[in-house]
C-alpha cells in the first residue's frame, strides 16, 4: 500500500511541475536561477489498518547557499545529500490555521477527489508562499536571526554564517560562529576547527578574488 500511495503523491506533485529526485524522496521546482521550491513528505499509519497520513515539509534551496555549505562543512549528510533544504516548514504552520495538517490516503482507488483535490491546492498555494517569501537571501537571514538556539534549528545556524558570507558580511558569520561557541552547548557539533578554517578561507567578495568565487560557485 506504501507504494501505491508514493506512486500517487509522485503523480500529484509531478502535475504541478515538481521533479522527483528518489536519493532524497524530495520533489524539486526551479522558482528562479538560483533558488529551487521543495515539496517533501513525512507518511505516517499510526496503526491504523489502510490508510496513509500524509504531511507535506515545504521548503526552499538557496543553491549558493548549499553548493559552499558542501564546502565548508563536516556533515556527511550534506555532503552526501545535495537536495537539502536552507529553510523548510510543515505547511500547517504557513496555512492560515498554523497547526499540524495531515490528509488521510486510503487503500488505492478509495481515497476521495475531494481529499487529492485539496492536497493539490494546499501544495501549490502554500509552496508559491513560501517560496515568495524566502527567496532572497535576506529574508532567510532574518528568520535565522529570529530563531531559539536549539536541536531544530541547527540546519538554520550551519547555513547563517555562510548567508552573512554571500551578502558581503564575512566576519559577522565569524563572530556567529564565535559567539555560539561560547554560549551554546552543541555549536561545537556544528563549527568544527574544519568548518571555522574552511570559512575563514573563503575569497572576500567584492575583492580581486571575485573569480575564486565564481570558481566555487561553479
Amino acid at each position: 500500500m506504501g507504494k501505491q500511495v508514493n506512486a500517487l503523491l509522485k503523480e500529484i506533485c509531478g502535475s504541478l511541475g515538481y521533479v522527483y529526485k528518489k536519493k532524497r524522496y524530495i520533489f524539486l521546482k526551479q522558482y528562479s536561477t538560483n533558488v529551487i521550491s521543495t515539496i517533501g513528505f513525512m507518511i505516517a499509519s499510526y496503526q491504523i489498518k489502510g490508510h496513509r497520513l500524509i504531511a507535506p515539509l515545504i521548503g526552499v534551496i538557496h543553491e549558493d547557499v548549499e553548493k559552499i555549505l558542501r564546502e565548508v562543512s563536516t556533515n556527511e549528510y550534506i555532503k552526501k545529500y545535495p537536495y537539502t533544504n536552507t529553510i523548510f516548514k510543515h505547511i500547517g504552520y504557513i496555512m492560515p490555521m498554523h497547526d499540524w495538517k495531515e490528509w488521510d490516503f486510503i487503500e488505492p482507488g478509495t481515497t476521495s477527489e475531494a481529499v487529492i483535490n485539496d492536497l493539490k491546492e494546499s501544495l501549490v498555494r502554500y509552496s508559491d508562499i513560501y517560496c515568495q517569501r524566502f527567496s532572497k537571501l535576506e529574508d532567510v537571514i532574518v528568520a535565522a536571526e529570529g530563531k531559539y538556539w536549539n536541536a531544530f534549528n541547527y540546519g538554520l545556524f550551519e547555513r547563517l554564517p555562510i548567508m552573512y558570507y554571500l551578502i558581503g558580511r564575512k566576519q559577522k558569520g565569524i563572530d556567529f560562529i564565535n559567539k555560539s561557541l561560547a554560549k551554546y552547548d552543541g555549536a561545537d557539533m556544528l563549527f568544527t576547527e574544519e568548518y571555522i578554517s574552511n570559512y575563514m578561507k573563503l575569497p572576500e567578495i567584492g575583492k580581486e578574488s571575485d573569480e575564486n568565487l565564481w570558481q566555487l560557485l561553479k
